[in-house]
């Protein structure tokens, strides 16, 4: 006799194997493999930088495992963290192999790493493992950064309070005075726009000037430059004739001094004479001093030469002295 299954039973059966095979997805999705083996670690931390578990755990940059859990003991001080580690393959290693909590990139978060170590013990499932953490990429930025936030925090307390300062001495009646100012300033910016189109405009009107009349100023200038050439001509022709004219008078002049000087070193003519005869000068020289004492007398005694009276009666002739 044949066993016949309800429908109740079958009902069940499909939904105890879909939960199961839930829970099983779950798992993977969590990281965690139900069906795979492997050995067990444990590793000690003070902190664990953001690990969680399901997170890789990986030899040399190649995933062999993963977090399995991560247990918090808050009954010591200071308190410490535990986490487990699974291994999918048989690695040999000794218990002096550190798992590193590291940050491989900025958005891949935190994971183990085992720094390998072959000396001293094997390592077997349930050991535990030394525990390291390395600072994260986030971590050494801020390190870096730090000085430079204190400078800028610096910097803004130093403009907060400068811009205070600038606060208080703008009072009203400065702000007032500031309006005032950027009026005039904007008049003055008016004026000098207006300046500048009028500049242009004539700019413009003397540009048109000299297009309009450019065939006429072309013709004036090569006027003016063939007549300053024949001025330029006619000039040196006058210097040159002026200073022929000079030349020659200069050297007129020259030929007479030398005959003159002849002349008067050859004793010809009076001054030649009175240069060259001694006893002439002489003679010259006494005559004047004659002259000279007669002139004196006359003014010293008119009466002894002019003789006259008003009556017609004769003076008497003045005494010898």
């Amino acid at each position: 006799m044949k066993m016949r299954i309800t429908k109740e039973v079958k009902t069940g059966f499909v939904v105890i194997v879909t939960l199961v095979a839930f829970y099983a997805l779950y798992n993977f999705l969590k990281g965690k493999n139900l069906f795979a083996g492997g050995n067990t670690y444990y590793v000690k931390y003070e902190n664990v930088s953001g690990l969680a578990p399901s997170k890789p755990v990986t030899v040399n940059g190649l995933r062999i495992g993963r977090v399995d859990d991560i247990k918090i003991i808050d009954n010591v001080s200071p308190i410490y963290f535990v986490v487990t580690i699974k291994l999918d393959r048989d690695i040999d290693f000794s218990t002096e192999t550190l798992a590193e909590i590291h940050e491989p990139g900025l958005m891949s978060g935190t994971e183990i790493r085992l720094l390998l170590n072959y000396e001293g013990r094997k390592a077997e499932s349930g050991d535990t493992l030394r525990g390291t953490v390395k600072s994260s990429l986030t971590d050494v930025f801020s390190k870096e950064l730090e000085p430079t936030k204190q400078r800028l925090d610096s910097l803004l307390v130093t403009f907060n309070s400068t811009m205070g300062s600038v606060d208080k001495m703008l009072d009203e009646e400065n702000r007032q005075n500031l309006k005032q100012i950027l009026k005039s300033l904007d008049a003055t910016l008016v004026s000098f726009g207006q300046t500048s189109q009028s500049l242009t405009k004539t700019s413009d009107a003397a540009n048109q000037l000299i297009l309009d009349n450019n065939v006429q100023l072309k013709s004036t200038l090569a006027s003016a430059e063939q007549a300053m050439d024949k001025f330029g001509l006619v000039a040196d022709k006058m210097n040159n004739l002026e200073l022929e004219k000079i030349i020659a008078n200069f050297e007129e002049a020259s030929v007479k001094l030398n005959s003159t000087l002849d002349n008067i070193n050859n004793s010809e003519g009076t001054m030649g004479a009175l240069l060259n005869d001694r006893e002439l000068y002489d003679n010259l020289t006494r005559t004047s001093k004659t002259l000279d004492e007669l002139l004196y007398d006359l003014k010293e005694n008119p009466n002894r030469y002019v003789q006259f009276s008003i009556f017609g009666k004769k003076q008497a002739e003045p005494k010898e002295d």
